[in-house]
């Protein structure tokens, strides 16, 4: 039995996600652009500052990338509780994704259901 609820609830959270995750990627092209501050000989800082943006630029990405595909499992009634399983893991991995937990808990629950029916 798949869970539609829970996989509108993913698709949602992983748009969201992949939509922040621009947010980082903003401030590297101001870093970049703004004059003098990654350009200036001998300070590396400004260079630091934009690893680390692109780095969460990329955790946040694939997040979003897992939530969405955890919600298309979740469509499947074969894949309904492992889509569940990815998206409560990815969920408290993405700082407490209450979206994403919910969804999370729907889908295994549904999942379950389905493995009780004969």
């Amino acid at each position: 039995m798949e869970s539609k609820v829970g996989s509108i609830l993913l698709l949602i959270s992983g748009i969201l996600t992949i939509l922040i995750s621009l947010i980082p990627l903003i401030f590297i092209v101001l870093l970049i652009v703004s004059p003098g501050s990654v350009n200036s000989p001998g300070d590396q800082s400004p260079m630091v500052g934009v690893f680390i943006l692109l780095a969460i630029f990329i955790v946040l990405l694939i997040f979003g990338i897992l939530k969405l595909w955890a919600s298309k499992l979740m469509k499947s009634s074969e894949t309904t509780s492992k889509g569940g399983i990815i998206a409560l893991i990815v969920g408290i991995l993405n700082g407490g994704d209450l979206i994403s937990i919910i969804g999370g808990v729907l889908g295994i629950v549904q999942g379950g259901k389905q493995a009780q029916q004969p």
